[in-house]
């Protein structure tokens, strides 16, 4: 539907307020506002005689427009000189033209208006009843807010009443499942054969008692805890007897020795260790007496098995050393005779001084201890270490096996964690253990008793260090008693042994006789303490052990004096100091070939023996060989002035140079060659002697040269020549003759 004014659009922009009209008189103003009221009323309807009243109006004062000259279509109109009441004019006939379609307009909808109308007043009695619904909805939406309200109400304290009584159910189940024995687990303990199920009933019943332990002062008031607690007693007595039954029979049958022990003790023992535990907490008198009767049989077992081993170890003992076999021994070439009460030699007798290969006893690799049944069907037999180590080996593994046990068993998990689990434990080990330690300990006392193998001792030592070691790793501190007392037994053992060394080497040197035949070749003792010396720096590497060193110490200075000792004892000093320096180069030799450098002690201490000896050595050839040379050089060199030197003297040595050092530079090499076989010693020997020669010489030729410069001099001042002029002094050989006839000689070994 179209509104009464919605055609008048012009209008708007055909209202000429604000324009300037200064230029016009003040009638034509008043008048064309006149005017423009009067089309105003007549547009709006308005009748004559109010206009009539208007201009009355009009007329007693001026009418004043608004400022038009900002507005734009008043400019455009006023620039192109347009008749502003001709314009007036059209406007108004447009207007009448508009207001006649206007009316036209509203005469064609006046029927759509109608209907309009009607169906406004229709919806309006639709929505009154629409409001009526609403109101009563609204009501009825109150009613229901208020049973929401009270049903939420009811909600709360209906859960909160569930809460509780899921509490009050939690807390009464927790006491019932604590307290309550079912029937059937009753009837197996009471009734039952003992085995897996007996145990799983045996945990239920355990843990009821423990609950009722923990709470039985919380809730001792509730009547249920009253009566439950005296059934509770006499199913533990029940259970206690029955168990304590079962483990005296399983212990019972360890008796026998072709029982595997260890085999019961982890299918059986171990697999019902609860059993126990049980006994301990519940009724510790059945668990002392299950645990004294373990003790009791598991001691005697241990014992026969561990004696049956050792006496079948000893069958397996090879000999090695007696009394008789120290380094100071004399050798006796004598053919025995018919009536001669010494003993043969056993010709299979393992060497007593040489190692070999007897460290491989040592050797972690091969953990395995010797098995009777199948050693006993070979005739090999083996050195005291080896049956050491297989009886030490057996000892540690059945201690390390055994312990294990007996903290799995005879110790809860409660006091497993205190130190009062492990006191216990060790208790339990030595009452078993201490008979079978006994015969380990009465095992290397008879050994150690009568022998004098020092090598075998101390591997016997690094045998008892290895399984301390081992044992440290298995966190088994059972056998550390045992570990000290093998300690105290074979370390003074060694001491002795070495002792019996020493002393024989002391008397080896006291009743030492020279022979009327010279020998230079080392004796006998230089091979054994060498071969031993080796061996035992061998075995002590690594451990660096004070006893062995300060041992060996005294036993270097004991060889070193009944070296000394014969020496001195040969009337030549040539083959006392070719006997010292093969000695000495023996005993390197075997250190060497051992693996010891000079960076070790004992090595150093004989290689500075054998420098010192070698030096006197190559000074007594010289002296041999070219005393003369020597001693001129030396007496020459102790006169302060050069001219004291005899002219003559020099002529005498260097005469007597020339005529045979080639001969005695091969005299002394076919002595070196005679008196050393060792290719290195003797060509440092041969290179020491020359090397001697070459500086004495050089010596002497400096002499020469300086005296015979003085003479020179002395000559040319005095006009007498006298018999001592140095046309008639010899010249000697050059120094570089000497070095080159040397060189021939160096590689004749």
């Amino acid at each position: 539907m179209i509104s009464p004014t919605s055609g008048i659009k012009p209008g708007a922009e055909l209202v000429f307020e604000g324009f300037d009209t200064t230029n016009e008189p003040d009638e034509t103003k008043q008048r064309d506002g006149a005017d423009d009221i009067n089309t105003g009323r007549n547009r709006n309807g308005v009748s004559g005689s109010d206009h009539d009243d208007s201009d009355d109006d009009d007329e007693d004062g001026e009418i004043e427009l608004p400022d038009m000259h900002n507005d734009e279509l008043i400019k455009e109109v006023l620039t192109k000189g347009v008749d502003l009441r001709l314009y007036s004019q059209q406007i108004e006939k447009e207007l009448n033209v508009l207001e006649e379609e206007q009316l036209d307009s509203y005469e064609k909808h006046e029927q759509a208006l109608l209907e309009l109308d009607s169906e406004i007043r229709g919806c309006d009695e639709v929505l009154e009843n629409m409001e009526k619904l609403l109101v009563n909805f609204k009501s009825s939406l109150g009613a229901i807010n208020n049973d929401i309200q009270a049903l939420q109400k009811d909600s709360l304290s209906m859960s909160m009443r569930l809460k509780n009584r899921v509490v009050a159910e939690k807390q009464l189940d927790k006491i019932i499942q604590g307290v309550v024995v079912p029937p059937e687990v009753v009837r197996v303990i009471c009734d039952g054969e003992v085995n897996e199920k007996y145990l799983n009933c045996l945990i239920e019943v355990n843990k009821k008692i423990a609950y009722m332990r923990v709470h039985s002062k919380q809730h001792r008031k509730l009547k249920a805890f009253q009566e439950i607690q005296p059934e509770l007693d006499r199913l533990c007595l029940r259970a206690s007897s029955k168990i304590r039954d079962f483990l005296l029979d399983k212990i019972n049958d360890l008796r026998s020795l072709n029982t595997n022990a260890h085999v019961m003790q982890s299918s059986i023992f171990l697999k019902y260790r609860f059993f126990n535990h049980f006994l301990i907490e519940r009724h510790p008198e059945a668990a002392v007496e299950v645990r004294d009767t373990y003790i009791h049989i598991m001691r005697q077992y241990y014992l026969d098995h561990f004696e049956a081993y050792q006496r079948g170890l000893m069958k397996l003992e090879r000999p090695v050393a007696d009394k008789t076999d120290v380094i100071g021994m004399e050798e006796h070439t004598a053919k025995l005779s018919l009536f001669s009460s010494a003993k043969p030699v056993i010709k299979d007798k393992a060497n007593v001084f040489n190692l070999g290969t007897r460290a491989s006893v040592l050797d972690p690799s091969d953990p395995r201890a010797l098995v009777l049944s199948i050693a006993g069907e070979s005739s090999e037999r083996h050195p005291f270490e080896v049956l050491f180590r297989s009886y030490n080996l057996a000892l540690s593994d059945n201690a390390t096996t055994e312990y294990d046990f007996i903290m799995q068993f005879f110790v809860s998990p409660k006091a497993r964690q205190k130190i009062t689990g492990s006191d216990m434990a060790r208790m339990v080990f030595s009452h078993i253990f201490e008979p079978s330690i006994r015969v380990g300990e009465q095992f290397a006392k008879s050994y150690l008793e009568t022998t004098f193998d020092a090598l075998g001792v101390l591997l016997c030592v690094r045998i008892i260090a290895q399984l301390a070691g081992d044992l440290q790793r298995r966190l088994v501190p059972v056998l550390d008693a045992y570990v000290n007392s093998m300690n105290m037994l074979l370390w003074p053992r060694f001491q002795a042994v070495l002792d019996s060394h020493i002393e024989s080497a002391k008397r080896l040197s006291s009743t030492y006789r020279s022979k009327p035949k010279n020998d230079t070749q080392p004796p006998a003792i230089v091979r054994r303490y060498a071969e031993l010396a080796a061996s035992l720096l061998r075995l002590n590497n690594g451990h660096s052990t004070h006893v062995v060193a300060l041992s060996l110490a005294r036993l270097r200075t004991e060889v070193q004096g009944f070296l000394t000792h014969v020496a001195e004892a040969n009337s030549d000093k040539h083959m006392a100091l070719v006997f010292l320096i093969n000695s000495y180069d023996h005993l390197l030799t075997v250190l060497y070939e051992n693996g010891f450098g000079e960076r070790e002690e004992e090595v150093a201490s004989w290689k500075q023996e054998l420098s010192a000896t070698v030096l006197e050595f190559a000074e007594s050839e010289l002296e041999k060989h070219f005393g003369y040379l020597k001693q001129f050089v030396v007496e020459a060199e102790q006169h302060s002035d050069i001219g004291q030197i005899s002219a003559d003297g020099l002529s005498g040595v260097a005469s007597i140079f020339n005529g045979e050092w080639r001969a005695q530079i091969a005299a002394i090499n076919s002595s070196i060659i005679q008196s050393f076989s060792n290719f290195r010693t003797g060509t440092e020997i041969l290179h020491a002697v020359l090397g001697q020669l070459i500086i004495y010489y050089t010596r002497f030729h400096s002499l020469y040269d300086k005296r015979c410069a003085r003479r020179s001099n002395s000559n040319s001042n005095s006009s007498n020549a006298n018999t001592n002029s140095v046309g008639s002094v010899c010249q000697p050989v050059g120094v570089q003759n000497v070095m080159v006839e040397i060189k021939k000689y160096r590689n004749n070994f």
